[in-house]
């Protein structure tokens, strides 16, 4: 069902078109500008854990479709409480589904999540080659992590050397993010060795506005600069190559 929705955060208006393809873990929610047909830059957005609902990064998700991107947002986590070992292969279906309804730019999937959703973000550029999706012209990988205090389980990796050597990473840390620390990120940049080394960095966020864990979903100008902006250079860098 698609409904076209006005408004957007941050100070920014857009006219919005939300399609919900597939059903539950399988499925996604669709973000794209309204009355755009045809191939568009499309950026596959993965939730962390427990924020399944794409309102959580609302204003966030709105800055990237007022931008000309579709915007993917699996719906990967069934329930609370769930165990990870079929995210990945979940939001997998997920993105599958949300192709019947939208046509990616070639060149243009950026893939990009928060915690749960950042580690998640680089198994997609791992397992797409041989999953038959769209290849990462990039990863955005904000405070990842595979585990954290208080949730059940680890996010199983996919090998970060099956990443292509075409995927430009940023994997940004909070020097007090006290979730999920430093080990997904490290382990990203340092394992996609395909890879050129000039394009996979480790960027530590250390200003204690956005350096929690939880930073990310805020819209405040910290959180805009900080996060947003970066996403949108990446995007606008790996773009052009």
């Amino acid at each position: 069902m698609a409904v076209t929705l006005a408004g957007c955060g941050g100070g920014e208006r857009a006219g919005i078109e939300r399609i919900e393809v597939g059903r539950g873990a399988e499925g996604a929610v669709v973000l794209k500008p309204a009355g755009r047909d045809g191939p568009l830059p499309t950026v596959i957005f993965l939730h962390g854990w427990r924020l399944v609902d794409p309102e959580r990064y609302g204003p966030w998700l709105e800055h990237l479709v007022a931008g000309g991107n579709a915007v993917v947002y699996p719906t990967y986590e069934p329930a609370l409480g769930s165990l990870p070992l079929s995210w990945l292969d979940d939001a997998l279906d997920g993105v599958r589904a949300a192709l019947e309804e939208v046509e990616v730019a070639t060149g243009s999937l950026v893939v990009t999540g928060h915690s749960a959703g950042g580690a998640l973000a680089a198994d997609y550029a791992a397992a797409a080659p041989s999953a038959g999706l769209p290849p990462a012209r990039a990863v955005f990988a904000v405070y990842p992590g595979r585990r954290a205090r208080g949730f059940p389980g680890l996010i199983p990796a996919t090998d970060p050397a099956l990443i292509p050597s075409t995927t430009q990473i940023v994997a940004v840390v909070g020097a007090d993010d006290r979730v999920v620390g430093e080990e997904a990120a490290r382990a990203l940049v340092e394992g996609a060795v395909q890879v050129p080394r000039r394009w996979r960095r480790l960027e530590v966020v250390d200003d204690p506005d956005v350096d929690d864990h939880n930073a990310p979903q805020r819209v405040d100008a910290e959180a805009r600069r900080t996060f947003w902006h970066r996403l949108d250079r990446l995007m606008t860098a790996a773009r052009a190559r």
